[in-house]
């Protein structure tokens, strides 16, 4: 309510407009239905519709009375109301009577309520009896409220869903909300007692006790088995405007341990920075977890952007932690149990028209010792460079080096490493692979007079630490039958590359875009240069051949009259050719044996008359709209698009009775508007065998799928088609995710800043509608013939070591399934490594019950296991005050949690919570 609603004052005569418009004076106005004045106690008195303002202090209610001896006002009535601006907004409102000092600037109410903001809620205090008091703190008017008998609330309706009943109750004004003891209840119905409860009503940051997580279950078991556990003891420290820091401790009891749960102590540190001025943000964060067994872990993580100038910034985030193993044993989602420990570090600048980039990346994977490190990545490119009117410069280079450590996979020697004891008996050592794979890349290409000259040069270099095994290493680049059985302690390659040509300027551009080119390729497949295990330290090259070629991207239409809803219909095609000419080469004994390979049977080195093919396809149609004069100027929609890989086919090959096909590969895609969100993907390998040599068969063999298709309220094939066929479909006014859920309400900002501690369990928006997602993968690896040089990688006997420990050892296949790193061979004619089919669902399901009812069920389901690896379901109510969230996650590694879960909006720390967390056990089934 504003002033003028509160009261409305009589308009002034001339007398009252001269005497309060008087300087120097504070002006005081009464008004009442009946005024009277008592001049030996200089008292007065004001009966019915009272109303009494000072300054902008204004006091209204049944009867006034003022004494101005004492300097005491006195209101009584059903409603009597204080309103004071420089105390805030929010009145104090009295249901029997407001007494009040001025000169002491206190006073006691009888029946008080009054409103109490913080933040972006309103509380609500009440009182049987109550008292208040101003006072000037650091030149700032600020008032101090107690009550007793009082109630707090921030449900606004006039029968309150929740309160608390608290016997004494103090407010101060921006500043403190503090209760003792003080009763939940819900209703009329009590529901729990607390000894307190505090709250910070400044704005801004302070230093202060963080909130505890503890659940009634912590309190009161719910079982004998059931195992304490209490979340977020610490303190925040505002230290300053640009930096502060928290420290908080976890605990879980150790009583009934298992071995994959022993019970723990988490302590946890953080430390956030942010300096506009600077441009600078970041913050440094760090775990030490104590196992009751003995077993401790640690994790530690730094995060850094900053900026230098407009074009220079660095970008640092760096993540570590001591035991991946024990950071998934205690995962409770799959998100945590398959997540990678990911650090990246990368700067950037920019000068002219260069761009520098370098850094890296380092990952650790949870429950294995794998480390996949990149660093340094080195990255210059640079604009177009005007040399001259006829000249342009675009010069690149790229350096990487990428590095694995820990790999587990091999089998026999490949896994083990034998010695002699001095007994004279065998011993083994088991040995984890480590790669390096380093990589240049220069790229020099210039533009004369329209024609652009390619020119690149590449070096790779290539180490792996476990030994490699040759059941066919050739002696003799001539005969087949020369060979021998060799293992090499490791394997390494060099290899050095130079691609040069010209492309001359396009013809019947707009139409058949024809570029024709030259350039000067390598005889063969394979780099120019190329020394390995075969080689030694020497360098062995093969010889360059011209190349010539035509290529040609035309798009064709295609319209055909329209039918039903569809004014038009078109069709686009958009094939692309490419021919290429290069004349025989001839490859020398040297070069083939580097590469393990013989002349019989080998095409490397025939003429080349290729011809290549891909195509891209669409319909599209233009729906009928009676609003539109233009014809065929409806909406249009894509009825289905195709896309297919392209195919190479050599003549000169297929005349020698190989097949004509070069290529190894071959997929499709596909999508339409008519299923929103729906995308299908489908390869191939076409061969088994390498098509370069003549034994290759041309057999297509299905390797991978990827499906996705999501629907919902505002995706699905029905309003599509209710669009189609005229009907306007329902509008929405929220967006609908493909996958995942979203995010919990009132998370805070994602990185350093909540890492360690979520502070909600999994919540849902409801009012979103319904919606479904799926995504299907399948990739499966081509049978290969023979068996000397083919190496299966079978779950089960890789992870055979840790069949007593049912937990590790489902882990252990879990994780040999997912392992997709290539354990072959630097040369041809190595052991050759195929993995297990896997074929997984994952999917996404949630709507709305009612329109405060939300439902939420994600789970994969694993057809080569037959089982589901995971469940997250999630259930949320939206009350007027409350938000109550139940949630059942099942993780990968077999733990499971039940959480029941009520917080109060206005306060989450605030909540009631059930949380029963079950490790898979360490022996059974």
């Amino acid at each position: 309510t504003t002033q003028r609603e509160l009261v409305k004052w009589a308009e002034p005569d001339s007398a009252m407009e001269a005497l309060m418009s008087r300087s120097g004076f504070n002006v005081t106005r009464y008004q009442g239905d009946q005024v009277v004045f008592d001049a030996k106690q200089r008292e007065l008195r004001l009966n019915g519709n009272a109303a009494i303002q000072r300054g902008e202090t204004i006091l209204v209610g049944d009867t006034v009375t003022y004494n101005d001896s004492t300097e005491r006002v006195i209101a009584r009535g059903d409603t009597v109301i204080l309103r004071d601006p420089s105390q805030g907004t929010a009145d104090l409102i009295a249901t029997g009577r407001i007494e009040y000092s001025v000169a002491q600037r206190a006073g006691i109410v009888t029946g008080l309520c009054t409103a109490v903001p913080q933040g972006g809620e309103t509380w609500y205090v009440c009182g049987e009896q109550s008292g208040f008091r101003t006072d000037s703190v650091a030149g700032e008017q600020r008032r101090t409220l107690f009550s007793h008998e009082g109630i707090i609330t921030s449900c606004d309706l006039k029968e309150p869903h929740y309160h608390f009943a608290s016997k004494d109750v103090k407010v101060i004004q921006n500043r403190l909300l503090v209760a003792r003891p003080a009763v939940l209840y819900i209703r009329d119905i009590p529901v729990m007692w607390l000894p307190f409860i505090f709250q910070d009503m400044r704005s801004g940051r302070r230093s202060g006790f963080l909130s505890p997580r503890i659940g009634l279950s912590d309190i009161v078991p719910t079982s004998s088995s059931y195992r304490r556990q209490i979340e977020n003891v610490g303190y925040y420290f505002a230290l300053s405007d640009y930096y502060d820091a928290t420290l908080w401790f976890d605990w879980r009891s150790g009583a009934r341990r298992t071995d994959v749960d022993p019970g723990w102590m988490r302590w946890n540190g953080e430390f956030r920075y942010r300096w506009l001025d600077r441009f600078m943000r970041g913050g440094l964060f760090t775990r030490y977890e104590n196992f009751t067994n003995g077993s401790t872990n640690y994790q530690i993580g730094w995060r850094h952007d900053q900026e230098f100038s407009r074009n220079s910034r660095v970008n640092a985030d760096l993540n570590y932690t001591k035991s991946t193993t024990l950071y998934q044993q205690q995962a409770f989602n799959v998100a945590t149990a398959l997540a990678t420990i990911a650090s990246r570090l990368n700067y950037s600048y920019g000068l002219g028209p260069l761009s520098f980039q370098a850094g890296g990346s380092r990952t650790q994977y949870s429950g294995r010792d794998q480390v996949q490190q990149d660093f340094p990545n080195i990255n210059v490119s640079s604009r177009p460079i005007q040399i001259a009117d006829w000249m342009v410069w675009s010069p690149g280079l790229a350096v990487t080096n990428s590095q694995t450590f820990n790999v587990e996979g091999g089998t026999g020697i490949q896994r083990f490493r034998y010695s002699l004891r001095p007994d004279g008996t065998l011993d083994s050592a088991q040995i984890k692979r480590d790669t390096r794979n380093s990589t240049l890349s220069f790229q020099t290409p210039l533009r004369i007079f329209g024609f652009t000259w390619q020119n690149s040069i590449s070096v790779r270099d290539f180490e792996s630490s476990i030994p490699e095994i040759y059941p066919k290493f050739y002696l003799n680049a001539n005969d087949t039958s020369q060979y021998t059985n060799r293992v090499f302690s490791k394997g390494f390659s060099t290899e050095v590359d130079w691609q040069t040509g010209f492309s001359l300027p396009p013809l019947f551009r707009g139409t058949w875009n024809l570029t024709p080119s030259v350039s000067i390729v390598n005889a063969t497949s394979g780099p120019f240069m190329v020394r390995n295990v075969r080689t030694g330290d020497t360098f062995v090259r093969q010889g360059k051949r011209l190349e010539y070629g035509l290529s040609a991207a035309p798009t064709l239409f295609g319209f055909f009259p329209g039918f039903g809803p569809f004014s038009r219909i078109r069709q686009s095609i958009q094939p692309t050719f490419s021919y290429r000419y290069a004349p025989r080469a001839n490859i020398s004994d040297e070069f083939l044996l580097a590469r393990n390979q013989t002349r019989v049977g080998y095409l490397g080195g025939l003429q080349q008359n290729l011809l290549s093919l891909g195509l891209r396809t669409e319909f599209e149609a233009k729906l009928k709209s009676a609003k539109d004069t233009t014809p065929g100027g409806g909406e249009k929609l894509r009825l289905l698009s195709l896309d297919f890989t392209p195919l190479s086919y050599d003549f000169e090959r297929a005349r020698t009775g190989a097949s004509g096909i070069t290529s190894t590969t071959f997929g499709w895609s596909a999508r339409s508007d008519l299923l929103p969100g729906f995308d299908l993907s489908v390869g191939y390998s076409l061969f088994e065998g390498n098509p370069i040599s003549d034994t290759a068969r041309f057999k297509p063999y299905r390797t991978d799928i990827q499906a996705t298709f999501s629907i919902g309220r505002d995706r699905n094939p029905f309003a599509t088609l209710t669009r189609v066929f005229g009907r306007a479909a329902a509008p929405s006014t929220n967006a609908i995710a493909d996958t995942g859920s979203a995010p919990p309400p009132d998370v805070e900002e994602p990185g350093l800043a909540t890492r360690g501690r979520d502070r909600f369990p999994l919540g849902l928006q409801t009012g979103r509608g319904w919606s479904a997602s799926f995504t299907f993968s399948s990739n499966r690896s081509r049978p290969l013939r023979g068996g000397e040089n083919v190496q299966l990688i079978d779950p089960a006997q890789v992870c055979a070591r840790f069949q007593s420990d049912p937990l590790l050892f489902q882990e252990c296949q879990r994780q040999a399934q997912l392992q997709r790193d290539t354990i072959g061979t630097s040369l041809e004619g190595g052991v050759v490594t195929r993995y297990p089919a896997q074929s997984t669902l994952r999917g996404s399901f949630g709507f709305d019950l009612t329109p405060n009812w939300g439902v939420q069920w994600l789970t994969g389901y694993d057809f080569t296991r037959h089982e589901f690896s995971d469940h997250t379901v999630t259930l949320q109510r939206e009350l007027h005050d409350w938000r109550a969230i139940f949630a059942f996650t099942q993780a990968p590694n077999g733990n499971f949690a039940f959480n029941f879960y009520i917080t109060l909006k206005a306060q989450p720390d605030i909540k009631f919570d059930y949380n029963r967390r079950t490790y898979r056990p360490s022996s059974g089934p």
